[in-house]
């Protein structure tokens, strides 16, 4: 009878101590959650305030955008998008209709980036540092939009326009 008293008072107390420290972890854990959850919150809106900013592009003669001159790329006209933790340089890119061109995407930001563009069928993942570059078939006149994948508040546009 005494070994059936204390096997019960060993699981009571036992019980008793294994519901304190759930209690405990479950305070600490609610706890970094919401710290998680705040900062998150504050640099999801820093970056969409950084991402409504607009850098200018430098046009031509004819208006379209400057090409991105590097002797590694000299067949094809070449352009530079670089993207920078929720900002995309340029904002806007000017090309000429039915040519058929370069886009060398460079992340220079502290954060991975995805190009993706669902009208030109293309998506690329770029870490820190990181740069690739994209083939893009003759386009017909239009706007073509991009974004980076990984911050969804930030679009850029390419617009393609008639020659001369």
């Amino acid at each position: 009878m005494l070994l059936c008293e204390s096997s019960v008072f060993i699981i009571l107390h036992y019980k008793q101590f294994f519901t304190d420290n759930i209690w405990i972890f479950l305070m600490k854990f609610t706890q970094t959650v919401f710290i998680a959850l705040f900062f998150a919150l504050i640099t999801t809106k820093s970056s969409a305030e950084t991402s409504q900013s607009t850098t200018s592009v430098e046009t031509d003669s004819n208006g379209f955008s400057q090409t991105f001159n590097d002797p590694r790329y000299t067949k094809l006209k070449t352009y530079l998008i670089e993207m920078k933790d929720g900002e995309l340089i340029p904002a806007q890119l000017v090309i000429p209709e039915k040519t058929k061109i370069r886009l060398v995407v460079r992340n220079i930001g502290n954060k991975p980036a995805e190009f993706e563009s669902n009208q030109l069928r293309q998506e690329k993942v770029l870490f820190m540092g990181a740069e690739t570059t994209l083939v893009i078939i003759p386009l017909d006149a239009g706007s073509y939009d991009y974004f980076d994948d990984f911050a969804p508040a930030t679009h850029g546009k390419i617009i393609v326009k008639a020659k001369g």
